[in-house]
């Protein structure tokens, strides 16, 4: 199964019922649009790091783009949109806690590693229908499935 696919289970779980869309930066423009909100928007993987292990395992890290934003006005200033930054920062702080807890079947599926810093930056005014929230950079361990994309 895709990483997306247990990315999207993820954020079905966070409080506020946040839809998710999957794209490219032009796809998640077009379909945020349409979309519920408040959301979470995942552009596609970046960076795989491929890690043999002595012992005949792979580890496979990979770094994920997440934006969790809200719908706003056109026109508010930027300290009118604050609330909805820490709403999102708590929907992606949420979601970090419940990635390193995400199980399938009898094994945990990823593994976020302590000590590594998931960076975090606000996000204002972003696509057609204007919203607010911030992105998330985080590096995720698949510990289960041989099947990351």
């Amino acid at each position: 199964m895709p990483i997306r696919n247990q990315i999207a289970t993820i954020v079905q779980t966070l409080a506020g019922n946040p839809s998710f869309i999957y794209g490219t930066a032009g796809e998640l423009n077009a379909l945020a649009d349409d979309a519920a909100f408040p959301g979470v928007f995942l552009y596609p993987l970046q960076n795989i790091e491929i890690k043999p292990a002595v012992n005949g395992s792979v580890d496979n890290s990979f770094s994920i783009y997440l934006e969790f934003l809200f719908k706003t006005e056109f026109g508010q200033y930027t300290a009118d949109n604050e609330t909805y930054v820490n709403q999102a920062l708590q929907l992606a702080n949420q979601f970090m806690i419940k990635a390193s807890n995400y199980r399938e079947d009898n094994g945990r599926y990823f593994r976020v590693k302590t000590g590594e810093k998931a960076k975090c930056v606000p996000v204002y005014n972003k696509f057609d229908v204007n919203t607010t929230g911030i992105g998330l950079t985080l590096t995720l361990s698949a510990m289960y499935s041989p099947d990351i994309v």
